[in-house]
């Protein structure tokens, strides 16, 4: 006999399945399966007697670091085939009690240390590391004074309550210390030069280590200053941030500054480009090259002719810096575009819908790869929500440059309109949708400002799941979630998989910014798939139609 599940917020609870079981003295094998995390635990007559969760943890290691999962999948068999260990036979009682008791010292202890999670740890120079324990060397396999302490945390597979315990000691012994993260302003006029470096700075996580004042400048000094992350206006004299963009992460600009202007450097050195542009204010097609050319992301210079308060703008400006300087830049290539000839479509209504979700930072250079690629005749519409994409205007601009270049049709999703097949829409995060049945029969959305009581939804992705769950007039729905930032489609994506839809993600390597899909991944309901190979897996999913 076996029971299986989700567990987490509105669901079934860990805790009091574990009391469950014990009461009942259950014998069997609980698997927890949460995003990559998995783990056993053994059952003998309601005690629990063998424990395991990924490849470091076991027993009470174990067993505690399961109770700190937040959702996910369970499964529970009836089975005498069970493991013991002589050092592991509690009750459900003494789980449950001293597992609430580091929970709790948990959260203490992630409260202390949430403000230092941009930051960078580094392994001291000439560092004692002779005697150091095998949990302490897998955490520090991480640290390459790249990734931040979050991203550690999150990838180390120490679990929750070790890896505190590890980071604490490596940073008391003198082993590990942390960092600012590292950035070069780059922009042609003085003032804009203060203004951002001033709005980074009131981050305790940023240090302005320069500035330059145009291309050449910011080459030059790239190498000197090495910095984790580069914000780059486009236009500027001498040579401008598109072909700066383009000679850095050719890695061949050390000829350049040689050849014109008479400049030698020891090596050249790439990092992660932030565009911050007037030019950017329509997404217009320079903004939309430099994503091409390698940009981790972009964003329009701070206005006081915009909704936004300068607070507000001075927030996102960090944010966007934050996560691009945790771009891998190995996975960041100069993505290839042609122009195509579309044939006409059918222009018939679809029942079947793909709906994806991405954020800016790596959700528009996954999107500019993956949409292209989607060949035509699709039996199915695909709604695109972006959602820190703010504004409709960018959007629209988006939609017609995926569209030049994509075999299928590209429409920004600005108005009300009946879904037809092989089509995709457009949607910035200020938007909501609503999906529907026309007095016709014809599955159709109508859009409106995205406000909740007067305040602007910051859950679009998850707005957009749950209507399209509501709508009677789909036959099929698959949630395709790609790179992005921030827990918005957690919880639509989730309601997909319990109605029995199937939901895709990007997969890490593949992923410029794999938070989002790597959270809606935690709940155990998704198929990671990597980015080169989403195409077939959604056209197998939905079916192809003859035009």
């Amino acid at each position: 006999m076996s029971v299986e599940g989700f567990f987490g917020s509105n669901e079934q609870n860990l805790v009091d399945m574990i009391q469950m079981w014990g009461l009942t003295k259950s014998t069997g094998i609980l698997n927890i399966r949460s995003g990559k995390e998995d783990g056993d635990v053994h059952f003998d007559s309601g005690r629990v007697v063998w424990a395991k969760a990924g490849p470091f943890l076991s027993n009470e290691d174990a067993i505690y670091h399961i109770l700190a999962l937040e959702e996910g999948r369970f499964r529970f068999v009836s089975t005498t085939s069970i493991k013991k260990n002589g050092s592991l036979n509690a009750s459900y009682n003494e789980i449950i009690m001293e597992g609430m008791r580091r929970l709790d010292h948990l959260k203490n202890k992630r409260r202390g240390l949430e403000d230092k999670f941009g930051f960078i740890p580094h392994i001291v120079k000439d560092a004692p590391l002779d005697e150091i324990s095998y949990e302490e060397k897998v955490f520090l396999a991480l640290v390459d004074g790249r990734r931040n302490l979050e991203k550690i945390f999150n990838h180390c597979g120490l679990g929750a309550h070790k890896s505190f315990d590890v980071y604490e000691k490596l940073l008391s012994s003198g082993i590990l210390k942390l960092r600012k993260v590292r950035v070069l302003v780059v922009d042609d006029q003085g003032m804009w030069r203060k203004v951002i470096s001033a709005m980074l700075t009131k981050e305790r996580y940023f240090d302005v280590v320069g500035t330059a004042e145009d291309g050449v400048d910011a080459l030059n000094k790239l190498s000197e200053l090495r910095p984790d992350v580069m914000t780059l206006d486009l236009e500027m004299p001498r040579l401008n941030g598109l072909k700066t963009l383009y000679w850095m992460m050719s890695g061949g600009y050390d000829i350049l500054l040689k050849s014109q202007y008479n400049i030698c450097i020891q090596d050249t050195y790439r990092c992660p480009v932030v565009v911050i542009s007037a030019v950017a204010t329509r997404m217009a097609p320079e903004t939309l090259d430099a994503l091409i050319g390698g940009a981790s992301a972009y964003i329009t210079k701070p206005s006081q002719v915009v909704t936004e308060s300068i607070e507000e703008q001075q927030q996102r400006i960090a944010k966007t810096v934050l996560m691009a300087s945790q771009v891998d830049l190995v996975k960041s290539r100069r993505i290839k575009t042609s122009d195509v000839d579309k044939k006409e479509d059918t222009g018939e209504n679809s029942r079947k819908l793909v709906c994806i979700g991405a954020s800016m930072v790596g959700g528009l250079t996954s999107l500019m790869q993956l949409i292209p690629q989607l060949p035509q005749g699709s039996d199915a519409s695909v709604y695109v929500v972006i959602d820190d994409l703010n504004s409709i205007d960018h959007a629209r601009s988006f939609a017609e440059f995926l569209d030049r270049h994509s075999q299928v049709r590209v429409l920004t999703a600005d108005k009300n309109t009946i879904l037809k097949k092989g089509s995709v829409y457009i949607s910035s995060g200020d938007q909501s949708v609503q999906f529907g049945i026309t007095k016709t029969g014809q599955t159709a959305f109508k859009v409106a400002q995205n406000t909740e009581g007067g305040q602007r939804n910051l859950r679009p992705i998850d707005s957009m799941l749950q209507s399209a769950l509501r709508c009677k007039g789909f036959e099929k729905r698959l949630g395709v979630v790609l790179a992005g930032d921030g827990t918005d489609g957690k919880v639509g994506f989730l309601e997909m998989a319990k109605n029995g839809e199937k939901v895709f993600a990007q997969d890490s390597y593949s992923s410029l910014n794999p938070i989002k899909p790597e959270i809606v991944s935690s709940t155990g309901i998704t198929r990671v798939i990597p980015l080169g190979e989403m195409v077939k897996a959604i056209t197998d999913e939905i079916g192809r139609v003859d035009i």
